[in-house]
C-alpha cells in the first residue's frame, strides 16, 4: 500500500511532484527566514533595552472625583504613554537602558502631589519628570520643596501655564505656552486690533493664573486702563450673587466694551446670567473655553465671545492625531464619559445618567482635549528618550539628565530646532522655558452658535514681535475622484473651492495646493482653475464669496496592509504660496458641508478638515546659524473604502473553488493516490496562476490579498503533505497514527479556513 505503481507516465507525474514539493518548500523557508529574521531584530532591540540598568520616567497626573463623568484625561496618558514607551524599548531602549514609566496620581490633593514629587527625585532611576499641571497644586509643591527640585538637576516637563512659579529652576520646563509670553500678548494685541478703548476684567481673588492674568492686562494696557477689575473671593468654590451684582452695575456706570473673564470655565455662565439680567452685554474674552458654556445660554448673549486657543479649533482636527485614530476602531480611543459613583452630583442630583447605547464619538469635544493630553504626555516620554539617547553610550544617570537639559536648551529653542512628536512640533523659548506655541483667537459671533476663527489671526515672528496674518473662510466641495492610481500613489480630483475673506482682497493665485504633482515644464502645480465668481455682485453668486472650479492630480499616501478591503485618506492640501502672505482656513460647519461625492471603485466614509504645523529648516552655510520657520496647512480630507465586488467575483469566489475541489479530493479512495495528489497539485498551481494573473501592485508591505494567497497555498500543501503521509509505508505500520492522520485531514482545514474567515471579517468590518 506503501508502494506506489509506475506507468508510462510515471517518471513525469514524479517530476511534477518534486518540483512542486521543491517549489513549496523553498517558498515555506523563505517565510520562515523573514518571520525569523524579523523576530531575530525585535529580540535584538528587547534584549538591548534590558541589559542595561532601567531608566524611569516619573508622569504625575491626577484623577478627578468630583465629577460626574470621566473627562478621560488620565486614561489617555496612560494608554498613549504607555505604548510610546514599549514602542522606544522596542527600538532597544535608552542606549541599552530599557524605559520604565510610573504613573504618579496626586488626586488633586497638594500633599499628595508634594509626597508622589519626593519619591520620584529621591528614586536612584529617575531621568525626568513630566506633568503637574495644576497652578494650585503647583505653587504648593514649589513653595514646599523648590529647593529639592533645584537641588536634584532632575529634567522637570511640566505643565504649568504661570511661569512665576517655577522662573528660578534652571531644570524645569513647561509644556504650557507661558501666559506673559504667549496668552497676554495675544489678547492684548487682538483688543488693540478691534479698538477697545475700555477694557474691565474679572477674576477670583488669590488664585495664580486669574491674579497673573488681570495684573499682566493692567500693566500691558497702559494707555487703556482698566474701567472695572474684581476679584471675588470664593466661598465653598462658589461666589457670592450680591459681589457679582454688585461688580456688574460697576460695570454699568463705567460703559465697558470689552470684559474680560478669568473666573474658571465653570463659573462662566453664573457672570454671563448676572449680566443678561442686569442687561450689560459687553464683547466677553474669556481665559476658559466657550464649549463650557451651556449652549443655550450662549445662544442668548447678544454680542461677541472670544477665546484663545492652542488645538481643537472649530472644525479643524490637529491632522497628526487624526491619522491615529481614524485607522482604528471608536471605541479604542473612547477615553471619556465614564461614570464616577463617588462624585457628589449623583448623590445632589445635579449628575444625570447617559444613555448607555450611545455611539461613541472620540471627536467630541472633551474627548479630542483628553487624547491631545495623552499625545502631549507621550510626545514628552519621546523627547525626554531622545535626548537622553544623546549622552555617550557609557554615561551615568547624572550625564544623560545633563543631556536632556542641553538638548532642550540648545537643540528645541525656538526659532532654531523643533522636536517633531506625534501631536505637535515642540520648541521651548531660552528665557521663561515654556512651549513655543502660537494660540489662536476663537470666537462666537451673536446671533451664531458655531464656533469659528476670528477674521485675524497672529504669529510670532523672528524678532519676537506679533505679526497679524487673515482667516481664509473656505470651503472645498468634491465633485468627483477618479482614476486612484495605488502605484503612483496619485488620484485625479475635480471640485468647487469657496472662500470669503472678508474683502481682504485674497485670490487662489496666493493659495497653493501642496500636494498636486508638479509640472517639471512649468515648475508649477498641474491643477487647472476656472473661475465662477469674483465676489462681486453679478446676481448669480453670493456676495463676497469668490468661487472656483479647479481639477488636477494630487498625491496621497496609500496603506496597502489592508489591500483590497483597505480604506485610504485622499486630501486635498492647501498652504500659503508665498511666505509673506500667510493665513489660516477656516471650513464651514461639518453637517453643512456637501457629503456628495462621485468616486470610482471608492465608497466614502467620512470626510473631515485637518490642520499641521509644518516647517522650513535652514542652515546658513557662513553663520552655521540654524533657524526654522513654521507655516499652517490645511487639509480637506475624505476617507474612501474600497469597493470589493470585483475582487470577490475574481479572486475570493475561485480561491474558494479551487480550495474546495482540493479539500474534495481527499475523500477519494488512497487507491488512488495519483489522482488525489494531481488535483492537489493541480489545484496549488491554479492559484500561483490567479495570483500572477493579478494587476501587480507596489506595495511596501504584505497586503491581505497577500495573505489570503499565502494561506491558500499552506492549506493545498498541507493537504499534499497528509496525503503522502498516509500514503507513507512508514506510517501504515501504525494504524493510530494512520487514523490520527486522516481526522486532521478532515478538521484541520475546515478549521483553518474558519480562522482566516474570522481574520478577513475582522478587517472588512473595520474598513466599513
Amino acid at each position: 500500500m506503501g508502494i506506489i505503481k509506475l506507468d508510462r507516465g510515471g517518471a513525469p507525474r514524479r517530476s511534477l511532484l518534486s518540483s512542486v514539493a521543491a517549489l513549496g518548500l523553498v517558498a515555506l523557508v523563505t517565510i520562515a527566514s523573514g518571520l525569523h529574521a524579523g523576530w531575530q531584530h525585535a529580540a535584538r532591540a528587547e534584549a538591548l533595552a534590558a541589559d542595561k540598568s532601567p531608566l524611569s520616567i516619573a508622569v504625575m497626573v491626577s484623577s478627578r472625583n468630583d465629577v460626574c463623568h470621566d473627562q478621560g484625561n488620565v486614561g489617555a496618558i496612560t494608554k498613549l504613554v504607555n505604548q510610546e514607551q514599549a514602542r522606544i524599548n522596542r527600538q532597544g531602549g535608552i542606549a541599552g537602558h530599557r524605559v520604565d514609566v510610573r504613573f504618579l496620581d496626586d488626586k488633586r490633593d497638594k500633599a499628595l502631589a508634594v509626597e508622589n514629587l519626593r519619591t520620584a527625585l529621591k528614586s536612584g532611576s529617575t531621568l525626568a519628570v513630566i506633568g503637574l499641571s495644576n497652578s494650585q497644586i503647583a505653587k504648593h509643591v514649589f513653595d514646599t520643596m523648590g529647593g529639592e527640585i533645584k537641588a536634584s538637576g532632575i529634567p522637570f516637563l511640566s505643565d504649568i501655564s504661570v511661569n512665576s512659579i517655577f522662573e528660578n529652576h534652571p531644570n524645569v520646563y513647561t509644556t504650557r505656552p507661558s501666559q506673559d509670553d504667549e496668552r497676554l500678548p495675544v489678547m492684548i494685541e487682538f483688543m488693540k486690533q478691534i479698538r477697545t478703548e475700555r477694557p474691565a476684567f474679572f477674576g477670583i481673588k488669590d488664585m495664580v493664573f486669574s491674579t497673573s492674568l488681570g495684573d499682566g492686562l493692567a500693566s500691558g494696557l497702559p494707555d487703556r486702563p482698566l474701567v472695572a477689575d474684581r476679584r471675588f473671593a470664593l466661598t465653598d468654590d462658589k461666589f457670592e450673587p450680591r459681589e457679582v451684582a454688585s461688580a456688574v452695575g460697576e460695570l454699568r456706570q463705567a460703559n465697558t466694551d470689552m470684559l474680560v473673564l478669568a473666573v474658571g470655565s465653570s463659573r462662566n455662565a453664573m457672570v454671563i446670567e448676572a449680566l443678561l439680567e442686569a442687561g450689560v452685554t459687553p464683547p466677553l474674552f474669556l481665559s476658559g473655553r466657550i464649549d463650557a458654556i451651556p449652549a443655550e445660554l450662549a445662544a442668548k448673549y447678544p454680542n461677541e465671545i472670544y477665546q484663545l486657543a492652542w488645538d481643537r479649533l472649530p472644525e479643524v482636527y490637529n491632522d497628526r492625531m487624526l491619522k491615529r485614530i481614524m485607522v482604528d476602531q471608536p471605541e479604542a480611543w473612547m477615553f471619556e464619559g465614564a461614570k464616577i459613583a463617588s462624585a457628589p452630583g449623583w448623590a445632589t442630583g445635579e449628575c444625570k445618567e447617559r444613555p448607555a447605547d450611545a455611539t461613541p464619538e472620540p471627536l467630541s469635544s472633551t474627548n479630542m482635549r483628553a487624547i491631545g493630553l495623552g499625545m502631549q504626555y507621550a510626545d514628552m516620554v519621546g523627547l525626554v528618550s531622545s535626548g537622553a539617547a544623546g549622552a555617550p553610550v557609557d554615561a551615568n544617570l547624572a550625564a544623560r539628565r545633563a543631556q536632556v537639559l542641553k538638548t532642550l536648551a540648545t537643540s528645541y529653542v525656538n526659532g532654531r530646532g523643533i522636536y517633531q512628536g506625534s501631536f505637535e512640533n515642540w520648541s521651548f523659548r531660552p528665557g521663561s522655558r515654556s512651549v513655543a506655541r502660537n494660540p489662536f483667537v476663537v470666537m462666537l459671533p451673536r446671533g451664531s452658535g458655531q464656533l469659528q476663527l476670528a477674521p485675524f489671526q497672529f504669529v510670532r515672528l523672528k524678532n519676537d514681535r506679533l505679526r497679524s496674518i487673515r482667516t481664509l473662510y473656505l470651503d472645498i466641495d468634491l465633485i468627483r475622484a477618479f482614476r486612484v492610481d495605488d502605484n503612483a500613489k496619485s488620484f485625479f480630483a475635480e471640485f468647487y473651492l469657496s472662500m470669503n475673506d472678508g474683502d481682504k482682497g485674497a485670490s487662489i493665485d496666493q493659495i497653493e495646493f501642496a500636494n498636486a504633482l508638479l509640472n517639471p515644464e512649468t515648475n508649477d502645480r498641474r491643477v487647472t482653475v476656472r473661475t465662477l465668481s469674483n465676489g462681486k455682485g453679478n446676481g448669480a453668486f453670493p456676495d463676497g464669496i469668490s468661487i472656483y472650479q479647479v481639477s488636477g492630480q494630487f498625491m496621497f499616501q496609500p496603506d496597502l496592509g489592508n489591500y483590497p478591503f483597505d480604506t485610504q485618506r485622499f486630501s486635498i492640501d492647501i498652504r500659503p504660496k508665498q511666505g509673506d502672505a500667510p493665513f489660516i482656513i477656516q471650513p464651514p460647519p461639518e453637517d453643512m458641508r456637501d457629503r456628495a461625492v462621485v468616486s470610482d471603485g471608492w465608497d466614502q466614509k467620512a470626510q473631515y478638515v485637518g490642520y499641521d504645523e509644518d516647517f522650513v529648516s535652514t542652515l546658513d552655510a557662513r553663520s552655521l546659524e540654524r533657524s526654522v520657520v513654521p507655516f499652517y496647512k490645511a487639509s480637506f480630507i475624505w476617507q474612501m473604502t474600497r469597493q470589493t465586488t470585483d475582487y470577490y467575483l475574481r479572486v475570493v469566489v475561485p480561491l474558494g473553488f479551487i480550495l474546495i475541489v482540493a479539500y474534495l479530493s481527499i475523500f477519494i479512495p488512497l487507491s488512488h493516490f495519483e489522482a488525489i495528489v494531481t488535483i492537489q497539485v493541480t489545484a496549488l498551481l491554479s492559484a500561483v496562476a490567479l495570483y500572477l494573473s493579478l494587476p501587480n501592485l507596489d506595495a511596501d508591505t504584505t497586503t491581505l490579498s497577500d495573505r489570503i494567497f499565502l494561506f491558500n497555498y499552506m492549506a493545498v500543501s498541507l493537504m499534499i503533505g497528509l496525503s503522502i503521509l498516509r500514503m507513507n509505508s512508514k506510517v501504515a505500520e501504525h494504524p493510530g497514527l494512520k487514523k490520527l492522520l486522516g481526522y486532521l485531514h478532515v478538521t484541520l482545514v475546515p478549521l483553518l479556513v474558519l480562522v482566516m474567515a474570522i481574520y478577513v471579517m475582522g478587517v472588512t468590518s473595520s474598513a466599513v
